[in-house]
């Protein structure tokens, strides 16, 4: 059969460009995936897109491997993941977000538990070609995750700078035959992920997972709406899902939280399941009822109808078709305990408890309650009414919800259960968040929520939102600048690069050595001081909150009386970074002051305490000065009570004997081995009297091979992290003292892992 003319160019228009312009068009709003642009090369090089800590919270939101793994980086230096890939994207000016993707698409390593090797060394992928073996001698030059690292970067930028040179590197705006399709890049970076994976389904799998991953604004939980269109949408796993009546949603959510933004940013999220019934629906299918918790429906007899109370009146009759799409759950049964959820609070200590399905939960702060739940009341109940239910999970706020730690100057979003951290107050306003609706708990409560990927956005989207919202009002807030969010450093500066570091051909080791990548390190036997094995011992450096111990050392010497009272007056006593809750009047015993200033390590503690001696503040950190003259240590110096200015410094050697000269103080050595601690202020003017902390020391709360005595952190960026502990081996009893100094790892959680690994090789070489 001949076709005419017209419809062979019809059938060659068709097969030739009616697939980029679907695809074009699809790009527009990135609902699928168009071969001929990936991503814009203002994506592929924004290398201050996410920071050093930034890459570690994404990696241990992945809970994968390499979260914690540390090897060696191109230079042959052991690194943390995290740091080598931050570094190979600074110094090629690459996407850090693209060495992420490159690592999951090759390897599947930011999110493998237990990677081989094998997936180790080649992590890019890079010199592997389609005829390569990994064990090819020619290509072992590149074996190693450093290695990879660096040339995933390394090669995207020399693409860059060679493409007019070199005419095999692919470019944009030129057709090429790839899988026997006919691709033409819109982008230098679509060209160069072509010239690196010459495969369309590999770099699909590329686009696939960089849509996942970094392509969504606003986090899961959020509730949004059009300003052309009333519907109101929740974000759940990526995709929208519109509230089809109120009920539906005021049953959930406060509609207060609801933020309008542009058409363009509704569509940018795939379709998901309408929410049609309101929560706590009763739905009756033949003789079952079902109750509707969420997205769960729990079944239930009659007999538990009639117990619960429900109004016949009330249950809504369905058929499979509805049920079909919700997931069935626990049945409840007679004997469930407060199946629709209850909130008491024990007479004996006000401590505050969420029951459901008879198991309770603690609460750590009423205003998590007050989001949760709201409207439901607290009933006051003996502690006895607890040991016929089971313990469960502390309670965290549900998705979507604004909070801050008082007297913290951060503010999160909570998604998955993870506080992220709105970077700036640009990004605050940008998102069209309000600052009424942010919710104060306490450190505690905030503590509970681990931590996620900050959020950050691009300028040009916080413009198309802020002018969505132009006729809605974005206040500011009202309350001191402490409640600000305070923007992360994503430039060529990071926190890291203030640390005061040893050069390596300084460097000096004492005894068996140890491979960390942290700058000074110090093992002594605790008993007579002797120093087993050491790095960097006498460098000085800056010290940070280890100056609390001389602190508390010299106030001792001064007569520091423990049930002494000191009131509290924030134009006298009020330090940098001031995160002690505590209203002006209100009065402590120094004992429990003392608890906050070692175990808590909180520096405004340390400023009331100085106060209960002396008026003279001035006169107290020369006396400290004179007090290490006095012990010989000739290279320590403070000037001031807490360690907030890098000026205090000392070197672990000489900070090694005034730990020792302190730990022989029982009641300082008590205090700075707690676990935790819990006071009650002498006089309460806020209406919170109750204080309670963990130790800042988050190894105390592990179980390990040896017992930690007495221990005291630290921190400051030029400081790096610090730890010292006292610990004791359980097998034989001999006590260690271990002293970490200049510790790169930031993180709050990971911190630790470089000094526990210390002291399970001192349990072992020693």
């Amino acid at each position: 059969m001949t076709l005419p003319r017209i419809g062979i160019w019809f059938v060659i228009f068709v097969v030739t460009f009616l697939p980029q312009l679907t695809w074009a068009a699809a790009a527009e709003n990135g609902s699928i995936f168009n071969p001929n642009f990936i991503i814009s090369d203002e994506e592929l090089q924004d290398w201050k897109s996410m920071s050093r800590a930034d890459i570690q919270a994404f990696l241990e939101d992945q809970e994968g491997y390499i979260a914690e793994y540390r090897t060696e980086d191109v230079q042959g230096k052991k690194r943390k993941v995290s740091d080598i890939i931050y570094r190979a994207a600074k110094g090629y000016q690459i996407n850090p977000k693209y060495l992420l993707v490159k690592l999951q698409k090759e390897q599947s390593l930011v999110n493998d538990p237990d990677p081989t090797q094998k997936q180790l060394d080649w992590a890019t992928g890079y010199g592997v070609c389609d005829s390569c073996k990994t064990t090819d001698e020619k290509i072992q030059k590149y074996k190693g995750f450093g290695t990879q690292m660096d040339n995933a970067a390394g090669i995207m930028r020399w693409y860059y700078d060679h493409v007019d040179q070199e005419s095999w590197i692919k470019r944009p705006n030129i057709t090429y035959a790839i899988d026997n399709t006919n691709v033409e890049p819109a982008s230098y970076a679509t060209a160069f992920l072509y010239t690196y994976t010459p495969h369309i389904h590999g770099n699909e799998n590329f686009w696939n997972l960089w849509q996942k991953w970094f392509t969504q604004i606003y986090p899961d939980g959020t509730l949004l709406k059009s300003a052309e269109d009333s519907t109101t949408y929740l974000l759940q796993q990526g995709k929208r899902r519109a509230f089809k009546n109120m009920a539906a949603l005021t049953t959930r959510y406060d509609p207060k939280l609801v933020i309008t933004v542009p058409t363009s940013e509704i569509t940018r999220y795939e379709q998901g399941e309408d929410i049609t019934l309101a929560n706590y629906s009763v739905l009756k299918e033949g003789t079952t009822y079902y109750l509707l918790d969420y997205d769960t429906l729990r079944p239930f007899t009659e007999e538990v109808r009639k117990k619960l109370g429900f109004n016949p009146d009330e249950i809504i009759v369905v058929d499979e078709t509805i049920l079909g799409g919700y997931m069935i759950g626990k049945p409840i049964e007679p004997a469930t305990t407060a199946p629709l959820g209850e909130l008491i609070r024990l007479k004996e200590n006000k401590q505050l408890y969420y029951v459901k399905d008879n198991i309770y939960h603690s609460v750590y702060d009423d205003g998590i309650a007050k989001v949760n739940y709201p409207g439901k009341t607290i009933t006051a109940v003996p502690a006895s009414y607890l040991s016929s239910l089971e313990a469960g999970p502390e309670v965290l706020f549900q998705d979507g919800t604004l909070f801050g730690i008082t007297g913290q100057n951060k503010i999160y979003v909570v998604e998955n259960g993870k506080k992220r951290h709105i970077a700036s107050e640009e990004v605050f306003n940008g998102l069209g968040y309000r600052w009424e609706n942010i919710a104060w708990v306490n450190e505690f409560a905030g503590m509970a929520h681990p931590t996620g990927q900050a959020i950050y956005i691009e300028k040009e989207t916080t413009k198309e939102i802020l002018t969505t919202l132009s006729e809605e009002t974005v206040s500011s807030p009202d309350a001191v600048s402490e409640t600000e969010p305070v923007k992360d450093d994503t430039g060529a500066s990071s926190p890291q690069d203030a640390m005061v570091t040893t050069r390596a051909e300084q460097t000096e080791i004492l005894g068996p050595k140890f491979d960390t990548a942290m700058d000074a390190y110090l093992i002594a036997d605790a008993e007579s001081g002797t120093i087993l094995a050491g790095k960097n011992i006498d460098t000085v450096r800056p010290i940070a909150s280890f100056t609390k111990v001389m602190t508390a050392y010299e106030l001792l010497k001064e007569g520091l009386v423990m049930n002494k009272t000191v009131t509290y007056d924030s134009t006298k006593h009020k330090e940098l970074y001031h995160h002690y809750r505590i209203a002006d009047g209100e009065k402590v015993l120094n004992k429990d002051l003392l608890d906050a200033l070692l175990v808590s390590s909180l520096n405004t503690p340390a400023r009331m305490l100085v106060n209960s001696v002396t008026s003279d503040e001035a006169l107290f950190i020369k006396n400290m000065n004179a007090q290490a003259k006095k012990l010989g240590l000739s290279k320590t110096t403070f000037v001031d009570t807490s360690g907030v200015r890098a000026e205090n410094v000392s070197t672990a050697r000489e900070f090694l004997t005034l730990f020792r000269h302190t730990v022989e103080n029982k009641d300082l050595r008590t205090i700075m081995g707690k676990p935790s601690y819990e006071y009650n202020e002498e006089k309460d003017i806020d209406g919170d009297p109750k204080h309670f902390d963990t130790h800042s020391n988050l190894l105390m709360k592990e179980t390990l091979p040896y017992t930690i005595l007495a221990s005291k952190t630290g921190f400051l960026y030029e400081s790096g992290t610090c730890l010292v502990m006292e610990v004791e081996r359980k097998s034989d009893g001999k006590r260690f003292v271990i002293l970490t100094m200049g510790n790169p790892d930031f993180g709050k959680n990971t911190r630790f892992q470089a000094p526990r690994e210390l002291a399970a090789w001192t349990m072992t070489a020693f």
